[in-house]
This record gives C-alpha cells, structure tokens and sequence, in this order.
C-alpha cells in the first residue's frame, strides 16, 4: 500500500505534485498512518487527477487526497495507511495545503442519499427541497419510476427535474441528481450518469436508459438510476 501511495504522490499526472523544498517533509514509513482511521467527511473537492477530502476523525479535522473517485459529504470512510505531506501545493487548485495525506485506498461510502444502499443494505436519505417541477409530455415523474420500477427496467424514458447536485467526470461521466417535487415512499431523488453538463437549479429533461439494481463498487448500489442520458432541449 505504501508503494501505491508513493506512486500516486509522484507519478508524472494532470495534476503535478512538486518535489519536496528544503525545510518541506514528507512522511517515512514509520511515520505514516498504519492503523485504522475511520474518518467522517465534511467537504469533497474534485480535481483533475485527484478527490481532495477535508475529514473529522474524532476531535482532529484534516485533509487527505486519494486518486478521482465518486465520493460526497457526510460519507463515513475508513483507511488504513498513507503518506503526509506538507506544504503540498496544488497548482490546479491555486492551493497550498499545510499538511494532507495521500490515501491509496478508501473503505466504506455510506452517505445520505435515498438512492444508495450501502454494503449492510440499510438504505439512506436525503433532505427533499422545496420543488414543484411538471412532467415533461410523454415522459415520467420520479414517483412514477420508483412506484413501477419492474415495468420500466431496460426502457428508455424522459424525465424532467430540477438539478439538485452535479459531480463532472467521476468514472468516465458526469452524475446529476434530480428531484421533481414527487416520490414513493422514501424515493425522491434520482440519479442520471451522462455526458452533458448542467449546473445546480436547472430545470432539464433527460433522456435515458432505466437501470434497476445497478453496482458500481465501493458502497455504490444504485436499486434505480438512469444511465447513458441525454440532455433534451424544450420542445
């Protein structure tokens, strides 16, 4: 695990890590973190190469740095070894961290989203905003999708929604979150992977395939989400 940290801290990517300055220190394998650290995550920055996460572990606030990976607030993880740097500067970033660690390796990802199901299998909320947002003509509610999710499965459908959360470029592709003002039960919230851009507070239509029971790894399992999705123009 060392090995790989090391390799990520100095490969040759996007983002360059500079050599360490006179008076810069970097840890030594005696002195990097070799015990279990469950940590709780309380801000996500994602870069070109890499996933910055400011984490509480216990009483301590820190940040640490691990190769791009779908990961959001409130997640809990856990790690068992990486390497500290200080004075690490991000030029991508315009950001000097005084001390954050590289992480080879993260467990875990439970997060408040009803649309997850973490690897126990107890499913996550998420807050339900204030939205009111039509069906697009000829296409579904999100209520509509989670209450007859069997007869959608493997189908194509249009769904229209307000942008609740946008993650670019994890895993090859953009993830939105959009909810619409209905839900079924305790499903409110919908996932779309796709290629175009949106921002949050835009009301979109999408365009995609309906995927049930879908599995990502790393505590990703979506029962719902829509994939390969079109960004539809008002018509």
């Amino acid at each position: 695990i060392s090995l790989i940290v090391m390799i990520m801290v100095a490969c040759d990517s996007k983002e360059r890590v500079k050599a360490p300055k006179q008076g810069q220190s970097m840890a030594v394998p005696g002195q990097a973190a070799s015990s279990s650290h469950n940590v709780s995550v309380k801000e996500v920055i994602q870069a070109q190469s890499y996933t910055y996460l400011r984490v509480s572990e216990g009483s301590k606030e820190y940040w640490i740095a691990t190769a791009k990976q779908a990961l959001e607030e409130g997640m809990s993880l856990s790690y068992d070894q990486g390497l500290e740097m200080k004075n690490f500067e991000s030029k991508e970033l315009n950001r000097v961290f005084d001390s954050i660690w590289f992480v080879g390796q993260l467990r875990g990802g439970a997060t408040q989203r009803n649309d997850l199901v973490s690897p126990h299998g107890s499913e996550q909320k998420t807050r339900v905003k204030d939205i009111s947002v039509d069906k697009v003509s000829g296409g579904v509610s999100i209520q509509e999708l989670f209450s007859d999710m069997a007869i959608y499965a493997g189908k194509m459908v249009n769904v229209r929604g307000e942008v609740t959360k946008f993650n670019p470029q994890i895993m090859g592709r953009n993830w939105v979150h959009l909810q619409d003002g209905t839900q079924s039960g305790n499903n409110f919230d919908l996932t779309v992977t796709t290629m175009d851009a949106v921002k949050v507070g835009d009301v979109v239509i999408f365009s995609g395939k309906v995927v049930l029971n879908r599995d990502f790894g790393s505590g990703y399992k979506y029962n719902l989400i829509i994939e390969e999705a079109v960004l539809l123009a008002e018509g």
